[in-house]
């Protein structure tokens, strides 16, 4: 059996105001009763996420 898809257009105006109003994903999540993964996929695809800072520091992995 599939599972249900997440009817976004439903969650978006809930999650835009929990972010609002300060809650972080994972309590959002709780209270929406979705996982943790999709509240930050939300947010993400709502535009209300802070873009991360490029890294300055150049990571060399050596073998052997």
């Amino acid at each position: 059996m599939a599972r249900p898809a997440l009817d976004r257009t439903r969650l978006a105006p809930a999650v835009q105001g929990y972010h609002r109003r300060g809650f972080p994903a994972r309590l959002i999540a709780t209270r929406l009763g979705i996982s943790e993964r999709s509240t930050r996929g939300l947010l993400k695809a709502l535009g209300l996420t802070a873009p991360r800072p490029q890294s300055r520091q150049i990571m060399e992995i050596r073998h052997g």
